[in-house]
C-alpha cells in the first residue's frame, strides 16, 4: 500500500477515526476507525490505525507519512488531533512511531478522555466538535448624521 493509495481515503478515516463510527451509516464490525469506546479496544484500534499510517510497511510512522494529516481538509476534520497524539507517542524521540509506541499514547489518549474511570467512553466524554464562531454583527448605520463644526477657511 503507497501513500497515494491512501490519501484519497484519509478524510474519511480521520472522519471516522475522531467522530467516531456515527460518521458511518452502517459501522464495520469492531468499530471500523472509529475511536475505541472500551479500554480492550485501545490496542486493536492503535493496530489498524498504525498499519494504515505505515505507508510504506517499513514498521515506523514518519513526518512523511503524517503529512497528509496535516492538509487542510483533513485537519478540519481532526487530522490534526490525530497527528498530535501520534507525534506524542515518540517516545524514544527518534522521529519514528513504532507499533509499541503508538499503541502506549492510544492508551494514554484513552486514559485522558475516559473523565470518570470506568473504562468506557460515553458520548459526552468523546471529542466534541468547535461550535461554529458567531456570525458577525456590525452595529447599526446612525439614524441621522452628526452636526460638525464649520471647518476654518472651508466654505
Amino acid at each position: 500500500m503507497t501513500l497515494r493509495s491512501i490519501v484519497p481515503a484519509l478524510p474519511v478515516i480521520l472522519l471516522m477515526a475522531v467522530t467516531g463510527s456515527a460518521a458511518a451509516q452502517t459501522p464495520p464490525p469492531g468499530g471500523g476507525m472509529g475511536l475505541p469506546r472500551t479500554a480492550e479496544a485501545v490496542a486493536p484500534w492503535a493496530e489498524r490505525l498504525f498499519t494504515r499510517l505505515d505507508a510504506d510497511q517499513d514498521g515506523s510512522i514518519t513526518g512523511a507519512e503524517l503529512a497528509p494529516l496535516a492538509d487542510p481538509a483533513v485537519a478540519a476534520q481532526g487530522g490534526s488531533r490525530l497527528r498530535a497524539m501520534i507525534s506524542q507517542s515518540d517516545a524514544s524521540r527518534d522521529s519514528r512511531i513504532s507499533l509499541e509506541e503508538l499503541a502506549a499514547g492510544a492508551q494514554r489518549m484513552f486514559v485522558r478522555m475516559d473523565r470518570n474511570g470506568d473504562g468506557q467512553l460515553a458520548d459526552d466524554e468523546l471529542p466534541q466538535r468547535p461550535a461554529p464562531p458567531a456570525p458577525m454583527t456590525m452595529p447599526p448605520a446612525p439614524t441621522s448624521t452628526p452636526d460638525f463644526p464649520d471647518m476654518p477657511g472651508g466654505g
